[in-house]
């Protein structure tokens, strides 16, 4: 692959979609609040899962076996109900037939990676970079420099777009310019504004 001159990576969960946070609906089908819900999921393997060391499905055997609790259904996927934020969608459309260099960078896990793709969400990026497949999750810096080598741009080259103040800490702590989203037309200016300034 050609190096590009110079790359966005755009979160995916929070920035392109909304619906991704499916806890509230866990918690609800087994009687528990997030706040003892949470815990639950990290003792059992979560973060495991999310650097692709377990499936969904050894997730909840797991989740079963640490909790006693009855789960009579994959959960991940079944309240994972994704929706497109259009604007998004659309500078990202802009952005690559104006020759830029965009690819998702997410945290996800297989479950809901197949439901993306089944809906064509990451269709709209040259490629993505998952969590559960590349081995690392945000915010290990390790994440963002997997990106950076195989993308071929320096960390001044780069531009990253998250919802989580954690993950852009982390970006910009490599030196990778970073825009923590919190409206769709702050980001989408930040973002025109840095392509604009030509990566000055």
């Amino acid at each position: 692959m050609k190096a590009a001159s110079r790359l966005c990576i755009f979160d995916v969960g929070g920035v392109m979609v909304d619906g991704f946070d499916v806890a509230p609906d866990i918690a609800a089908r087994l009687g528990l609040t997030l706040r003892e819900l949470r815990p639950l999921l990290r003792a059992t393997g979560y973060e495991l899962l999310y650097t692709g060391r377990i499936s969904s499905m050894e997730f909840w055997d797991r989740f079963r076996a640490t909790t006693g609790l009855t789960v009579d259904d994959e959960y991940w996927g079944a309240f994972f109900r994704p929706v497109r934020r259009p604007r998004m969608y659309d500078l990202v459309s802009r952005l690559r037939e104006a020759g830029e260099r965009v690819v998702a960078g997410t945290n996800t896990l297989d479950t809901h990676y197949r439901i993306h793709a089944d809906l064509g969400d990451y269709d709209v990026f040259a490629h993505t970079y998952a969590s559960h497949l590349i081995h690392v999750a945000k915010p290990d810096p390790v994440f963002f420099q997997h990106i950076l080598d195989a993308e071929g741009v320096t960390p001044a080259q780069a531009l990253f777009i998250d919802d989580v103040e954690e993950n852009v800490r982390a970006a910009a702590g490599l030196g990778i310019h970073t825009v923590l989203f919190q409206t769709e037309d702050d980001a989408i200016t930040a973002v025109e504004a840095w392509l604009g300034a030509g990566c000055r």
